[in-house]
Formats: C-alpha cells, structure tokens, sequence
C-alpha cells in the first residue's frame, strides 16, 4: 500500500498592487533619465577626450555594466522596505546627477589626461555609473511593487514602460536639452525630474523619511550647480594667448563656442571657431589671408588647379574662412554643413560671403545625389578633430570623384598621424582606389610627429600636382613663415598591401586613437558650454 504523497503548500495569494500609477510614472522618468545621461555625457566627454566611435563605446560599455550592476542590486533590494527604497533611489540619483553637474569640470580634465582610450573609460565610468547603478536598481524594485502573482508578476509591464521612458529620453535629451543648454544645466534638469518623482512616491508610499536624510545634501547640490552655471572666466590664458568668450552656439550636432585670442607678446587679434575645444576655423581682423597652414595651403592648391571663376565644392563649412576666401577669389562656391547653427555662426562671427551657396544636410548624401560638376572639392568635414567615418572611405572618394568636371581636383584636409601609421595608409590608398592614380600629401613639415593636418591632393585625369609657395603670415599668433612646399607623392608602389577605408572595413577611428593621442585643445571652461 502506498504513502500518498504530502499535500503541497498552497500558493501564496496575489500581492494586492500599490500605487501602480505612482510606479509607472517612476520608472517612466528612470527610463528617461538613463537615456537623456548618455546622450549629455558625450557632451560632458568630447571635450576631453574626442567624439565619435572611441567615446560612444566607453558610453555603452559603462552604461551596459552599470545597468547590470544595478538590475543585481535592485533584486535584493527588493527582498524589504521596498517603498522607502523605491522613493529613495530616485532621490540619491538626483544628488548624484546635481553634483556630477557642478564637479565635472574640475574632476574630468585631471581623470582623462593622456591617452584618449583610457581617458573616455575613466570618465564614463565617473559620469554614468554612480547614477545608473540606482537608476536600473528601480526596475525590481518597481515590479515587486506590482506584483500580481500571476505570469511574469508584472515585469513585462516595468520593461515597457522604462522601455517608453528611454525612448523619450533619448528624444528630450537631444531635442530638448542639449541644442539649448549646456550639458551641466542638462544634469540639474534630469536631477530636478527625479527630485519631482521621488516626492511623488514618498507621498503616494508614506515614506517621507527617505527624504530627510538627502534635503541638507540636495540644497548644498543646489548651491554648487548654481555656482557652477553662472558666472565663470571671462578669458582663460593658453601659453602666452589669452582667450575671451565671444559665443556659444549649441545644436544636436555638436556645440560651438566663438572665442577671441590675442598674444601676451605682440599685436592682433584672431577670432576662433571651437568644436570639442580644437580650433575649425580662424579669422585674422585687418590681416591678409587665413592664419592655419591647412587652410593656406588648401586654398592654395584650388588656385593652382581650377580656372577662375571655375566650380569648387566645399564639404564641411565651420567658419566658412575657406569658402569666403575661395569666393572672393571669383571662384563659384557652393558649400555642404550637416550643423545649420554652423552656418549662423559663420555668417555672424566670421563674415561668410554672401555669394557662397549652403546646403544644410550630410556630405556623403550630397555627393551620391550630386547632379552637378565641379572642378574642385575640398574635403574638410570635421566633429573635433575627427573626419566622420562614412566620409573617410573608398566609396565616398568614389562618388566625390564622379561629381568632377574634367580636369577636376579633389583636396582632402585630414588630421592624421605620419603616412607611415595605419590610419594614414588605409585613408590615403581609399583615395588613390577610388581616383585610379597618385595622391600628393602637402604637410608642414614632411615626417612630423603626431596627429597634424595633412592636406591630400587627387587629380583623376592625371597630372603633376603643384608645388606651393606660402607667404609669412604678418602676425605672430599663428607664426608662418613664408615657404616653399613641395608634394609628398604616394605611389601604388608606396601602397602595395595597404588595404583601402572600405564602408564595409573601417577602423579608422579606432586606429587612429590607438596610434597618437589628438593634440590638446584650448581649455574652455565648463561655463561657456
């Protein structure tokens, strides 16, 4: 006769739902932070450490890691006092969101010095892990809120809603924010969204006293971030230059500052335009010509090598000093700039000629649906000192190649290493691939160490590319003396087993950070974003 098995324990009943309406809007304004922080720390990081691929997967790879740490965390957070933590968290994020927003400034530029790998590392981790770590903790702690006893208990419902969340904080961070403030006022947005939702459950769950502990701390928060977002230098020094403030300008595609340099030592005045603090564009008041070598050169290589009056396509506008100058030359100028507040700028700060043509979209659209011919086109896009990737391959040289009259040139600005390192090879045999023949590299000085403008000439129908003889530029803030450039030639013979920047095989980027760090820029102060 057989012992009939023991009855199994009766599951437990449905936990009855608290406050799901207060949850979910909790956890939708989690979401929403967690997003809208990525996006302001690659403002709060491209100063330091450069754009791009390198600090996009720093970004992610924190953010990823934080997300577990704080799925783990809030699991077994959510074992007691479930309420008073969910009201809690939210609370501690906003203080540490206003303190990253007032200490930044001064932590980063120590944390990220030298190589740029690291420092994109090292600074993500200091921006976005504090902060992510208690805002992923929400998750579970939410769903033990709600739980129904049945199914999922409700996880599926907090995943959709934070999901929504992210979305919408990907939209407001860079729709919303970043094109009107800067990224520290950013912070203290997401950290006052956060402080609201936090009194919210501590009203709805009765637990103020998770509050009490953070209000001395949130108000001296409050007080730093002030002192961080008003005020500031006027004028910082770099070496014997002295910068002030002239503008800011801020867009979902970078922000630009306007800044004016003269020199301790002698006479003039330069007025700069900053992208990630490295200096696109510069015009000389009452001086004759551009002060930057790559922009002197350039525009001497399209004088040699179109007729006047001829058609010069400019990719890439900044300031606009290269399109004017090519403009009032007598050339027709027509020129390409993804960033529209770019444009403003370059017509109120540095004078852009009238009779050049803008088209505000992306370089690589533009030339794959050029139905025009040109008999230059000067390549000179740039996010800091970073070409853009789809505009570095053999396929955009290609198109580029085919929007050339007869006879046309292409003239490529590109701050790489020395053409010997990887970067360099890969950039330059993507050129000469895509124009079937020899690429000139005109340099300021041929071998120079480290990551420089060198400007890239191409002629597809063939011929010998100029040698150029540079003027001394008067003022001693951009020192030039006068000179004769001769080409540096790159054969097939120099390029045999270099395999060409592809679409499809591209690792410019990440060679480049690897190779030689970008050389410092101004240090603007935090307050001028």
């Amino acid at each position: 006769m057989s012992t009939p098995a023991p009855a199994s324990d009766p599951a437990p009943p449905p936990a009855r739902p608290a406050g799901r309406l207060t949850v979910y809007a909790t956890i939708l304004v989690t979401g929403a932070a967690t997003l809208a922080l990525e996006l302001i720390a690659s403002r709060l990081l491209t100063p330091y450490v450069g754009g791009g691929l390198i600090v996009w997967t720093a970004i992610l790879s924190v953010t990823l890691l934080a997300l577990a740490g704080g799925y783990h965390c809030g699991s077994r957070w959510s074992a007691r006092d479930v309420g008073r933590r969910f009201v809690l968290l939210p609370a501690a994020a906003a203080l540490v969101l206003a303190l990253t927003g007032a200490l930044y400034p001064a932590l980063l530029p120590v944390l990220t010095a030298g190589d740029a790998l690291a420092g994109a590392f090292v600074g993500a981790l200091l921006v976005l892990t504090p902060a992510l770590v208690l805002l992923s903790a929400m998750g579970p702690l939410g769903i033990a809120l709600i739980r129904t006893g049945e199914g999922d208990a409700g996880a599926g419902e907090i995943f959709a809603v934070s999901t929504v969340g992210s979305v919408l904080g990907v939209l407001i961070g860079a729709f919303g924010l970043l094109p009107f403030m800067a990224p520290a006022a950013a912070l203290y947005v997401l950290a006052l969204a956060l402080a609201v939702v936090a009194a919210g459950a501590a009203w709805r769950f009765r637990a103020p006293q998770g509050l009490i502990p953070l209000l001395p701390a949130v108000l001296a928060a409050g007080g730093l971030g002030g002192a961080a977002l008003g005020g500031g230098p006027e004028a910082v020094d770099y070496g014997p230059y002295r910068f002030a403030h002239v503008a800011t300008a801020r867009s979902p595609q970078a922000t630009i500052i306007v800044v004016e340099g003269t020199h301790r030592a002698h006479q003039g005045r330069v007025r700069l335009y900053l992208e990630e603090n490295q200096i696109q564009s510069a015009r000389g008041f009452g001086l004759p010509g551009s002060p930057m070598q790559y922009v002197a050169i350039s525009q001497a290589l399209i004088a040699a090598s179109v007729p006047r009056a001829g058609r010069v396509l400019v990719l890439g506008l900044a300031g606009g000093m290269a399109a004017s100058h090519l403009a009032r030359a007598g050339h027709a100028v027509e020129a390409v700039e993804i960033n529209a507040r770019a444009v403003d700028v370059a017509r109120r700060w540095f004078d852009l000629a009238p009779e050049v043509a803008v088209t505000v979209g992306d370089a690589r659209r533009f030339v794959d649906g050029c139905g025009a011919r040109y008999d230059a086109i000067f390549v000179d896009v740039f996010s800091g000192l970073h070409t853009p990737e789809h505009l570095v391959t053999r396929e955009f040289f290609a198109a580029a190649a085919g929007c050339l009259a007869p006879g046309g040139v292409i003239v490529v600005n590109a701050v790489v290493p020395p053409l010997a390192t990887r970067p360099a090879r890969r950039l330059v045999a993507a050129l000469a691939a895509a124009a079937g023949t020899d690429v000139a590299v005109y340099q300021h000085e041929r071998g120079e160490a480290g990551r420089h403008n060198r400007v890239l000439w191409v002629r597809p129908d063939g011929g010998a590319p100029p040698t150029l003889a540079l003027p001394e530029y008067p003022v001693r803030l951009f020192a030039r003396e006068a000179r004769e450039i001769a080409p540096q030639v790159v054969g097939a013979a120099a390029l045999a087993g270099v395999t060409p920047l592809r679409d499809a095989g591209n690792d410019f980027a990440l060679s480049l950070a690897l190779t030689a760090p970008a050389p410092p820029g101004i240090p603007v102060p935090a307050q001028w974003y």
